[in-house]
């Protein structure tokens, strides 16, 4: 029997997290039902860190994936002119 569960299988379960909770959200659910999908979301993304199982490199790409999926790409990036607008 298997115990512990790849790199690959434990990215796969923060993809469904992620959606779980981005969909929540854009569902626009009540605030403790997001809180705690979004707490859920956290919690798993620091044990993958603090195992030293992923870095912040890949946990942003899998962020930027799901994001992509459930909103579409970004309208744009924004570079060091954006700074210059903004203030």
């Amino acid at each position: 029997m298997q115990t512990t569960k790849s790199q690959a299988e434990l990215h796969d379960v923060l993809r469904a997290l992620l959606r779980e909770s981005m969909r929540l959200q854009l569902m626009g659910a009540n605030q403790p039902r997001l809180s705690q999908a979004q707490g859920y979301v956290d919690g798993f993304v620091h044990a993958l860190v603090e195992a030293g199982i992923s870095d912040h490199r890949a946990l942003l790409a899998i962020v930027r994936e799901i994001r992509n999926e459930l909103t579409g790409p970004s309208t744009g990036a924004v570079g060091a002119e954006s700074k210059e607008l903004a203030a």
